[in-house]
């Protein structure tokens, strides 16, 4: 197991020097307990599932992780791997019958679920997509999703503090960032497909354009009478 790279965003340390200056210590190391156990869930499925994780970093509402696996992985897999947090978090509900610590449990699942970027809800969202659609339309299906839930968010929380605000500018800040590495994830999902022979494929299909690709779909095509293999299609036409 690699080492891992855990840090604390700005916002959470900006959080938790407000929270403990308020005298709200015990709240603090109940949801800083919380976020732990949900990354350890998501740290648990990851290496059960042969992937590794690069860094960890916490924010207020819980942790993003980088995995070090390709875009072309099992949908199951990233779903497993985004749900686990959650699921772990229920497990601890289990044991530790706080009334507290159930109440902070139950809001930070809640909150995870929402389906905006980078939350967990919005990273199962995307496999569901991909289920259905192109990685292509995915992506953009992914941030449109995000941005009008970030509305939806807004007028049902409309609490005019610095709190709410930092926390909906962190929300656009990542969806924008998202948005400007589209292409980048696009072509990255096709170059692995150029290089890589151990791709997972569940499904086959013939002759569709690149920009339609779906994942676990393996494609080929006939040209002058000969069956060609995606691997050879893109080396020559991408």
């Amino acid at each position: 197991m690699k080492n891992i790279k855990i840090k604390f965003d700005y916002l959470t340390i900006y959080f938790l020097l407000i929270a403990l200056l308020c005298g709200f210590f015990k709240k603090v190391v109940i949801i800083l307990f919380i976020i732990i156990m949900h990354e350890i869930g998501h740290i648990i499925t990851t290496y059960l599932l042969g992937y590794s994780i690069i860094s960890i970093t916490i924010y207020p509402f819980g942790g993003v992780s980088i995995i070090d696996k390709r875009l072309n992985s099992r949908v199951l897999d990233d779903m497993l791997i985004s749900i686990s947090g959650a699921i772990m978090q229920l497990v601890l509900m289990l044991f530790i019958r706080n009334s507290l610590f159930i109440k902070y449990n139950l809001l930070i699942i809640i909150f995870n679920m929402i389906p905006i970027i980078p939350l967990d809800g919005s990273k199962i969202l995307f496999e569901i997509y991909n289920l259905l659609f192109s990685y292509k339309k995915s992506i953009k299906l992914l941030y449109i999703t995000s941005f009008i839930t970030i509305i939806i968010y807004l007028l049902l929380n409309i609490k005019y503090n610095l709190d709410n605000f930092l926390i909906v500018g962190l929300f656009i800040y990542k969806g924008i960032e998202y948005i400007k590495n589209k292409h980048i994830l696009f072509n990255k999902f096709i170059l692995e497909r150029k290089i890589y022979d151990d791709i997972y494929y569940s499904h086959v299909d013939k002759n569709k354009l690149i920009k339609d690709y779906k994942k676990e779909y393996r494609y080929y095509y006939f040209k002058k009478g000969k069956l060609i293999d995606e691997k050879d299609y893109l080396n020559n036409n991408y």
